[in-house]
């Protein structure tokens, strides 16, 4: 898996706060800002790179090197300067001209400050833009790319079976009355509620085609769209191709690099982008655009049905997945459009009512107001009756591996609290006895359900905390031996 981003410096005195590359920048109080923060340069478009980095480390006197490194690993630059350190933080940071010549792949950018590594930070380097556009389409402009993410992006809201809200996400139009989504857009809905940019709304039920362990669905929507979008050409989804996406947030949808940083394959999910940003859950579903405005992807790209797609990387790739340990600000996944199959128009629709029968449906997740906060962890020895850590990751052998719940009393209610533990096929494993939760306002409780992980196989487990037939809180945990 090749990604960009910053490598810590090992057996240094040197510690890397962080370090951020962009094409321009300026110079504020002491300090270098980047204007336009990326991993992803292309050569031939962009004047030049520069990498900023902030360390914490000895006071006084340094000498600072930069040594670029390009994709065949050579030292191709040496830039340095020397700087004195009155505080135990400081910065600087390194520029190196681009040319159309300049070799494409992952470079490295290596900090020593007075010959000590400080610290290592990666980004990519695309083809030159002349050399493609001279057989080829132009490419967009960031102000078109945008616009055309824009007017074919919908917000879809998932709709649960007494007619709650449950969740919103995107989607994006690929023709006429086809909308194309994240399964994790659709996963528990009785009924889709589209959003659209003039705020006229319409319902639906029906699905055309899906996968949900790929995490893409394909939507039947009566609605003839002004403009959709077109499948980019496979040889474009590759590591270093400049992209973007629509990233929706509070404050509207704004353009953020999703240039291709690396690859990676995963059990029953199969091929995963990694991408230069993060992805907020109401992106999930939206589209990942090449230079030319065509999809490249579906922004999500779930590794487990019903997980976070950064928080399950975690749980994969740590034994002890107490935190998460990716950042979701500089990581993000996507589901390439090359796994999706061609779906002729004349395919017949499937309802989602007739999805969920066939138990390839997770129930929505509701938030309950009396439900302050849960989480998995280990009880103390003894008698202990608080969580000696909090944790994600089991041995079969753990001394009481829990879920806890903290309950906060806001009205007068009753619930009948039940935990289901399934495994990633969503078959049921384990479930604890009812118990009547009675709450009135001002009062707090805990309880707690011990997980049986020493008689189940290794593997990923999904932990549902049900309420009155309403899930209320949802969990992952892995389980090894």
């Amino acid at each position: 898996m090749t990604s960009a981003g910053v490598k810590p410096a090992s057996s240094s005195a040197y510690k890397v706060i962080r370090s951020i590359s962009g094409a321009n920048g300026h110079e504020d109080n002491g300090r270098y800002l980047v204007d336009d923060p990326r991993s992803v340069f292309v050569a031939g478009k962009d004047a030049k790179v520069t990498v900023y980095f902030e360390w914490e480390g000895p006071m006084g006197p340094h000498h600072f090197e930069g040594l670029w490194k390009s994709p065949e690993g050579k030292i191709v630059l040496i830039s340095d300067f020397r700087y004195e350190a009155k505080t135990p933080r400081y910065n600087g940071y390194w520029s190196m001209l681009l040319s159309e010549a300049t070799p494409s792949g992952e470079w490295n950018l290596e900090a020593r400050i007075d010959g000590e590594p400080a610290g290592t930070h990666s980004f990519v380097i695309s083809g030159s833009p002349s050399a493609a556009s001279a057989s080829g389409p132009p490419l967009l402009s960031s102000a078109d790319l945008y616009q055309k993410a824009f007017d074919t992006t919908v917000t879809i809201e998932k709709i649960d079976a007494d007619g709650t809200p449950a969740s919103r996400a995107s989607g994006f139009w690929i023709g006429e009355g086809r909308l194309l989504t994240a399964f994790s857009a659709i996963d528990g809905a009785s009924t889709l509620r589209i959003l659209l940019r003039d705020g006229s709304q319409l319902t639906t039920n029906q699905v055309l085609a899906w996968n949900r362990w790929q995490d893409w669905a394909l939507l039947k929507v009566e609605h003839s769209p002004k403009v959709w979008l077109t499948r980019s050409s496979a040889a474009s989804v590759k590591v270093g191709d400049r992209c973007v996406l629509l990233e929706m947030v509070t404050a509207g949808a704004k353009l953020a690099d999703g240039s291709i940083t690396g690859k990676n394959t995963f059990p029953k999910t199969g091929e995963r982008l990694l991408i230069a940003s993060g992805v907020t859950p109401l992106s999930f579903g939206g589209p990942l655009l090449d230079e030319y405005g065509n999809y490249a992807g579906i922004l999500g790209g779930g590794i487990i049905p019903g997980g976070d797609p950064v928080r399950t990387l975690s749980l994969l790739s740590e034994i002890n997945a107490n935190s998460r340990t990716i950042d979701w600000e500089t990581t993000g996944l996507a589901v390439p459009q090359t796994v999706l199959p061609e779906v002729p128009p004349t395919a017949a629709a499937t309802s989602l009512a007739d999805i969920a029968a066939r138990g390839e449906m997770l129930s929505p997740v509701i938030k309950i107001n009396a439900v302050q906060s849960a989480t998995l962890g280990v009880m103390g020895s003894g008698n202990a009756t608080f969580l000696k850590a909090y944790k994600r990751a089991f041995s079969r052998q753990e001394h009481k591996p829990v879920a806890q719940i903290s309950w906060q009393g806001i009205e007068k209610e009753k619930f009948s609290c039940v935990f289901r533990l399934f495994n990633v096929d969503n078959k049921l494993v384990a479930e604890s006895k009812p118990r009547d939760i009675s709450m009135n306002s001002g009062k707090y409780m805990t309880t707690i359900w011990e997980i049986p992980v020493a008689s189940i196989p290794a593997g990923i487990y999904r932990v549902d905390l049900v309420l009155s037939s309403r899930t209320a809180w949802r969990e992952f945990l892995k389980v090894v031996d």
